[in-house]
C-alpha cells in the first residue's frame, strides 16, 4: 500500500470518530502530501469534515514532503515526526503548527 492508501484508510475508518471531530472542529486547513516517489494528495479539512483528495491543492495550509516509505512509516508510527523533521527525512512549507496538528491528529487515529 502506498501512503495515501494507508492515510485515506485510516480516515475512511476514523474521521468520524466522535473525539477526532471535537479535535477538527472549527479547523479550516488543507495538508498537501508530496511523496517525492509517488502521486501527490492532500487532506481538505473543512466545518468539521475530513476529505481525501489526490492531487495537488492550489493553497494548501501546510505542504509535507518525503519518500512514499517514510511517510507510510510516519502514518503507522513506525518513525517520530520530529526528528524525521530535523534529520531531513520529512520537510514542511508553510504553517509548521498546523502540520503538527495534523500529526497529533495521526497518531490519535492509531490508538
Amino acid at each position: 500500500m502506498t501512503s495515501g492508501e494507508i492515510l485515506k484508510q485510516m480516515l475512511d475508518q476514523y474521521g468520524k470518530d466522535e473525539n477526532i471531530k471535537k479535535e477538527i472542529a472549527g479547523m479550516n486547513k488543507s495538508f498537501q502530501f508530496v511523496p517525492s516517489d509517488s502521486d501527490p494528495y492532500y487532506v481538505k479539512i473543512e466545518n468539521g469534515e475530513v476529505k481525501f483528495m489526490t492531487g495537488k491543492d492550489e493553497k494548501p495550509t501546510a505542504t509535507i514532503t518525503a519518500t512514499d516509505e517514510i511517510l507510510t512509516n510516519l502514518f503507522n508510527g513506525k518513525v517520530d515526526p520530529v526528528m524525521s523533521y530535523m534529520t531531513g527525512k520529512i520537510k514542511i512549507s508553510g504553517d509548521l503548527m498546523s502540520a503538527t496538528k495534523i500529526t497529533g491528529i495521526v497518531k490519535k487515529m492509531r490508538k
